[in-house]
């Protein structure tokens, strides 16, 4: 079970957001959007990112990343991506699957979420509603075939879950602002530091033969989650309008892991080569 949590932590933070320990509490104010609604054309349907998860020399699993549609509402554009998280087999200490999905707005808020986890030969599921008119999110979980409601809170603003951070940081990693982002994970809410620095970098990638044109993010988690998930981390983003992350760094309880960027699959694109005259 730690295990599992472990690595989907790592998938979305880019990769570094996780379980924490500050309950939900209910406040007389919402917390606002961000000024800037961020980069919207980080979104394309169908684009697909896969990420090996290392510790040290030790491959420890595959997470796949995909954005499978789009739905124009009354209220705007909703985006539906899904993670798949996987272990290697042979890993030590080390079986899982879990299924995240999310839908999210435009600006980068969650709606909904989902979470599968599989169990020998079953799956259990925990569901997030959140309506944002009435203040609250429907919470919903237990095994597969047999999913009841159980209980609905009170929100105080807008919210990301744990795979919708994953677009939030990076529709903002142009922002050169500091935030610190409200996110709704495991019926709890914890609070992650971004500092979009705007520090452009030359990045050595395994997916290319030169080196990658990347922007920076530090952060830092402030709170302690599952395997001693916290501090400080940073990220690297392709330095482009598609925004996507080639690396990150984090610090788990056995030590520092480190996240790559090994396929993708987005028409037209192709990390950018860095240059000094940039």
């Amino acid at each position: 079970m730690q295990t599992g949590r472990m690595v989907i932590y790592i998938a979305s933070v880019v990769f570094l957001i996780g379980v924490a320990g500050l309950v939900l509490a209910e406040r007389d104010e919402r917390i606002a959007l961000p000024a800037n609604t961020g980069n919207e054309a980080i979104f394309q349907v169908g684009e697909r990112l896969v990420y090996n998860v290392r510790y040290g020399f030790i491959s420890l699993g595959k997470i796949t990343v995909t954005v499978s549609g789009a739905v124009d509402t009354e209220n705007g554009r909703i985006y539906h991506a899904d993670a798949d998280i996987a272990s290697y087999s042979g890993v030590p200490f080390v079986s899982l699957h879990h299924i995240y999905s999310t839908d999210m707005t435009s600006d980068f808020y969650s709606v909904w979420f989902e979470s599968l986890e599989r169990n020998s030969d079953s799956w259990d599921i925990m569901r997030f509603n959140f309506d944002y008119d009435m203040m609250n999110v429907l919470i919903e979980e237990g095994p597969q075939g047999n999913v009841t409601t159980t209980d609905t809170l009170g929100i105080s603003g807008y919210y990301q879950d744990g795979l919708s951070l994953f677009y939030f940081a990076r529709g903002f990693i142009g922002s050169e602002e500091d935030m610190t982002i409200p996110t709704f994970i495991n019926k709890d809410v914890v609070t992650t530091d971004f500092v979009f620095n705007g520090n452009r970098e030359s990045k050595r990638s395994k997916v290319t033969d030169y080196p990658v044109d990347v922007i920076e993010l530090r952060g830092n988690a402030n709170f302690s989650g599952i395997f001693g998930m916290t501090g400080a981390f940073r990220g690297w983003f392709s330095n482009d309008t598609a925004a996507i992350p080639i690396e990150a760094k984090l610090r788990v309880l056995i030590g520092n892991v480190t996240i790559e960027l090994i396929e993708w699959d987005r028409p037209g694109w192709t990390p950018p080569k860095y240059t000094s005259d940039k």
